[in-house]
């Protein structure tokens, strides 16, 4: 019997457009997001923001920039400026282990980056969850707070917003 063999981007592919077409087919007051786990924080990012969810590429490094550049990967021909966004947060550089994951950012952005995740958590619809009103100030990028039935805190994060920051091109150390 002949293997099949595998194309992981084409697999890749069929679940996000799967994802996305379930979010688009459901009521207008369904309000999908994607799960992400940022240095143990929940995140909530918007399925249209995001174009593609992959392992950790090859990355080149490239010297005297933040340490939460991570460096340059090239991506089926493509080149994508990846981000840690825990040590960009803030935060230790994310531990990268075999559940990390990396989201290359819309191109309806205009800009190749990639943005490093702890790991996938899987689809959170908000609607099931309790905003939180008082969240204090927050960056511009950071749109809602939730808490989830088992009393879970979900940060929600405006991923255009983000990479136009001028703090998020400026990858110079």
């Amino acid at each position: 019997m002949a293997k099949r063999k595998l194309n992981l981007h084409a697999y890749q592919q069929d679940i996000l457009s799967r994802l996305k077409s379930l979010t688009d087919s459901s009521s207008s007051t369904t309000t999908s997001r994607l799960g992400v786990n940022i240095n143990g924080f929940n995140w909530l990012v918007s399925l249209e923001d995001v174009s593609e969810v992959l392992p950790l590429p090859d990355i080149t490094r490239v010297p005297q920039t933040h340490s939460w550049f991570l460096g340059m990967a090239n991506v089926r021909g493509n080149l994508y400026a990846l981000t840690d966004l825990a040590n960009f947060f803030g935060y230790p550089p994310t531990n990268i282990s075999a559940g990390s994951r990396v989201l290359l950012v819309h191109n309806k952005f205009e800009i190749n980056a990639g943005l490093l995740v702890e790991r996938l958590i899987g689809l959170r619809a908000t609607e099931d969850m309790e905003k939180q009103d008082d969240i204090g100030e927050q960056p511009s990028w950071y749109l809602n707070q939730y808490k989830d039935m088992n009393g879970e805190t979900w940060h929600e994060m405006d991923i255009g917003v983000l990479v136009n920051q001028s703090e998020f091109a400026q990858v110079a150390a």
